[in-house]
């Protein structure tokens, strides 16, 4: 399948493609959307942009995507659709989870953003639900600055998204030119060595409203209205459009191949846990996750030695403590699995500018933390 198909309804964040599905399938004041709690604040947010409630189903036991043993549980009369996460890249039981809202006549709509070539049985992920939505912004396999996609199943939902996106304008000339500054900073500047003086960098900047943050502060209620009715820059669109035609299958291979990398030399480390992959699919990540037993004093011990490890997700609706909740209808204890996930996981990067030499640095240092 072609990831061109990306560049048909491109939006300001991948928040407001899944905004703009569920819009599309009718989602509003009064309806409930599951989805898994170990997710970053993005997917409430768009949630209840459209007036619904978020209702969040526990991770696997062992894992971190949605289980389907809690999500029946979950269910309710206002349930109207299910979001389901691909976390790192490592795909959820969508066969099973695809049964059930068969069974309730619930659409599913599939989380995408840490993966676009990640199969189950040799079938994509973005493809068993109704739809699909992505993300280019930091972190993710495709890096267009910031922006979203979404992939449409369904020929009069297709319709629908698009008749909707017309209506949809460009980011102001200021927001174009600081995406712009902060696009060629992290082209320019972003190494895995150099990860957390400009993660210090970013969050300062950010506060200053001088870059554009990952998230929007709880409470900013006309920054996120606007943000709902945007698409995609046409800067970006081009940027976007190159990335996927010349990057996207060099970017699996690489992913894959370092992943295959770290795996061999970490298995026999003692106190860390590494994922387990089902045989019949073919993960393609976003990072690789590692449980860890004392996660805060290896985090510390990374940034000595200049090694990017990225802590997320350190609550369950990232980056929100869960004591202030209440605003994304989160509870402390709600979803359990979920809780100790984030106790316990650390994760690594995967892009282009991962080396051997970085990897073997890597290696090095969880042997040496044993």
């Amino acid at each position: 399948m072609s990831h061109q198909d990306l560049l048909n309804l491109t939006y300001y964040r991948g928040r407001v493609a899944m905004y703009s599905i569920l819009k599309a399938l009718g989602v509003g004041r009064g309806d409930e959307v599951m989805t898994q709690a170990f997710t970053c604040v993005a997917v409430p947010e768009g949630i209840l942009a459209t007036g619904a409630t978020p209702v969040y189903v526990d991770v696997e036991p062992n894992g971190y995507n949605l289980d389907p043993e809690d999500l029946p549980q979950k269910i309710s009369a206002r349930t109207k659709a299910i979001v389901v996460q691909h976390t790192f890249g490592i795909p959820a039981q969508m066969p099973k989870i695809m049964r059930i809202a068969d069974e309730y006549g619930i659409p599913v709509i599939e989380d995408c953003c840490h993966t676009l070539d990640t199969e189950i049985h040799g079938q994509r992920v973005g493809t068993f639900g109704v739809a699909a939505f992505y993300s280019y912004e930091w972190g993710k396999p495709i890096v267009a600055g910031i922006g979203g996609s979404a992939r449409v199943n369904d020929l009069e939902l297709r319709k629908a998204l698009q008749a909707e996106l017309d209506s949809f304008h460009t980011p102001g000339l200021s927001s174009r030119v600081k995406l712009a500054i902060q696009y060629q900073i992290h082209n320019i500047l972003y190494r895995p060595s150099l990860y957390w003086p400009l993660k210090s960098l970013f969050h300062s900047l950010s506060k200053l409203k001088l870059a554009k943050g990952n998230y929007n502060p709880i409470g900013t209620d006309q920054e996120v209205a606007e943000d709902f009715s945007l698409c995609m820059a046409p800067a970006q669109k081009k940027r976007l459009a190159a990335k996927l035609k010349n990057g996207a299958e060099a970017y699996a291979a690489h992913s894959t191949r370092l992943v295959e990398r770290l795996r061999s030399g970490l298995m026999d480390v003692s106190g860390i846990q590494l994922p387990e992959f089902d045989p019949d699919t073919r993960p393609v990540l976003a990072r690789l996750p590692i449980r860890v037993e004392d996660k805060q004093r290896t985090i510390s011990e990374a940034k000595r030695q200049n090694i990017e490890l990225a802590e997320w997700y350190s609550t369950p609706i990232h980056p929100i403590p869960s004591t202030q909740g209440q605003a994304i209808c989160f509870e402390p204890e709600m979803c359990a699995h979920a809780e100790n996930r984030t106790r316990e996981v650390v994760s690594l990067p995967l892009h282009h500018r991962v080396t051997d030499q970085y990897v073997d640095k890597v290696i090095d240092f969880f042997q040496k933390a044993a």
